[in-house]
């Protein structure tokens, strides 16, 4: 059985991978959790019950299929559970937290599928599982009155099948270090958390020496969260042969170490036992799990829109096997952008570091309708990186601004495809670009004592009182190299480069408001180093703490530049 596609408010389609993985993800609030409660109750019901009084109807429809007949449904149940037999000789399937079905009535329940759900099925098919329900599934339970009768808890299982004990005890041992003993001596069975200091002997020669060990270990339900959760998240997938399981937020309780390992336990269990996932998530460490998995999957982004409705869109699995095998998306914070309201890509770490602090500084100034938490600066690498991260995260509709560099307008084609990849048309941009960037094409003159000094009187006018040392002589020699390829002088002055040709200036400006627009911020001082003119490290990884600690990102400039980023962002004003 699989779950194939989920309609969800407005007619919008998911398509789910089985075997495989489907990730919810999205900021608070937007209906994450919703959609897993809801795709439960339809599984069992065939409608959308089961939610909290109140909450929005979000999945309207549910796609259910069963890869089989009737005689391979009844194969699958005997195979894989407890079956007893009644005195009229009909069958009786058992399974741990899944209750009793009659083998007579699976042809009723099968013929009403896509009206009524999976009915009395379900539980014996489709695993739910919240963070209550998970940490509550781990508490001792009584034991049978006889090892005839058929399990009805996963413990029960657990003795019955010492391989799948060991299975869960390398489980615990590799996310948390601690081996596990299963105690079946106690009137309720319970997992106790280490090993006894003497080998257990046989069951009916149980010594004293042995028993006092066992009592010393303490029980399962008395640890932390994350161990309760992440066992009773465990236990059901192994003592049960589920073909569905919905998880909601699986890494609740869990450092990122073990949100990471059990993401690639889950997906270990989909290769090994062929079934389908659909869970929803906030940790980005769980999904960098998954991947590393090589399991199959999709990632499903949820937003809302201004008037409270939910919308989703769907990051492939072709797209995603894209970024976790490019060496470089793999080694980005690319993933993290799912979670966040806007994704800021900008051409380094240095430039997203700054960017980051002039935001926050905003932010105490005018208090921004989004919180700084929720803007990520994404580095690129370089401006070539650019596209590449813009396909991907638009993709999964992820609000995106670029912040290149200013000289991002001397490659006409790479900036002809960047706005393409924003979704822009070239042609729009064409006429103001060809008219801004004509200075800056013109062949290239032999360099004149005449036309130094006309530069350097240009930017120390206003800078006779400096003390001439290292770094201005290195300004003197980057103005030469200026003249000799022109398109160097937009990193250098920035908008000041526009200087003497105002027809030029005039086109720069539309052209620069048209791309602010559109979605790529270039940086109008020229380059980052641009915004601490003054600084006396000019360059390198020193320039970040010396910037900030000069209070350069508060500063008009850098301030001027972050409240563009947002306004081309998230649309709002700033």
């Amino acid at each position: 059985m699989t779950i194939d596609e989920l309609e969800i408010a407005g007619g919008q389609r998911i398509l789910l991978p089985a075997p495989g993985i489907t990730v919810i993800v999205g900021p608070n609030n937007v209906g994450k959790s919703t959609i897993l409660r809801q795709a439960n109750a339809r599984s069992v019901q065939g409608y959308a019950g089961g939610g909290f009084p109140g909450e929005p109807l979000l999945v309207e429809n549910m796609k259910i299929s069963v890869n089989g007949n009737l005689g391979d449904v009844v194969d699958w149940l005997k195979r894989h559970s407890r079956t007893t037999i009644t005195p009229d000789g009909s069958a009786i399937f058992h399974r741990p937290n899944a209750g009793s079905l009659k083998e007579v009535d699976v042809p009723h329940y099968l013929s009403q599928l896509g009206q009524h759900g999976l009915q009395s099925i379900h539980n014996h098919v489709t695993f739910y599982g919240d963070a209550t329900n998970r940490i509550s599934s781990v508490h001792p339970t009584e034991i049978r009155e006889s090892i005839e009768y058929p399990p009805s808890h996963p413990f029960h299982v657990l003795q019955d099948n010492t391989n799948l004990f060991d299975e869960l005890n390398d489980l615990c041992l590799r996310v948390f270090r601690k081996p596990l003993t299963l105690d079946a001596l106690s009137r309720s069975m319970n997992i106790r958390i280490g090993v006894t200091a003497t080998d257990a002997p046989q069951v009916n020669r149980l010594s004293h020496e042995y028993l006092e060990s066992l009592k010393d270990l303490p029980r399962l339900e008395n640890q932390g969260d994350g161990m309760r959760s992440f066992i009773g998240l465990i236990l059901p997938l192994l003592t049960s042969s589920y073909h569905v399981v919905l998880i909601d937020e699986p890494e609740a309780f869990l450092h990122p170490p073990q949100a990471f390992q059990l993401g690639r336990i889950l997906g270990e269990q989909v290769r090994s036992r062929g079934m389908q996932i659909i869970l929803a998530t906030h940790d980005k460490n769980l999904l960098a799990g998954l991947l590393q998995s090589e399991s199959e999957v999709s990632i499903v982004r949820l937003d809302r829109k201004d008037q409270g409705n939910t919308i989703a869109h769907q990051l492939s699995v072709e797209n995603l096997k894209r970024i976790w095998t490019d060496p470089v998306l793999r080694h980005t914070n690319v993933l993290d952008g799912l979670f966040h309201k806007l994704v800021v890509l900008a051409e380094g770490d240095r430039d997203c570091t700054f960017f980051a602090a002039a935001l926050e500084h905003l932010n105490t100034q005018q208090n921004l309708a989004v919180s700084p938490s929720e803007i990520l600066f994404v580095p690129s690498g370089g401006k070539g990186g650019l596209r590449l991260l813009i396909e991907v995260l638009s993709s999964a509709n992820v609000p995106i601004v670029a912040s290149p560099d200013l000289d991002v307008l001397d490659d006409r084609t790479f900036l002809k495809r960047l706005i393409e990849s924003m979704g822009g048309v070239w042609e729009k941009y064409e006429k103001n670009y060809d008219l801004a960037t004509a200075p800056f094409r013109q062949p290239q003159e032999r360099v004149h004592v005449s036309h130094v000094l006309k530069s350097l009187n240009e930017v120390f006018r206003e800078r006779t009182e400096e003390t001439f040392g290292p770094e201005i002589a290195e300004e003197f020699r980057a103005l030469i190299r200026t003249r000799e390829s022109p398109w160097k002088s937009l990193k250098l002055h920035g908008e000041g480069a526009w200087n003497g040709n105002p027809q030029s200036a005039l086109a720069a400006e539309k052209l620069l408001s048209d791309l602010d627009e559109l979605g790529i911020v270039a940086l109008r001082v020229g380059e980052l180093e641009r915004f601490a003119r003054t600084l006396v490290v000019k360059k390198g990884p020193e320039w970040v703490p010396a910037a900030i600690a000069g209070a350069f990102h508060t500063e008009i400039p850098a301030q001027e530049h972050v409240a563009r980023l947002m306004r081309s962002g998230l649309g709002k004003p700033v």
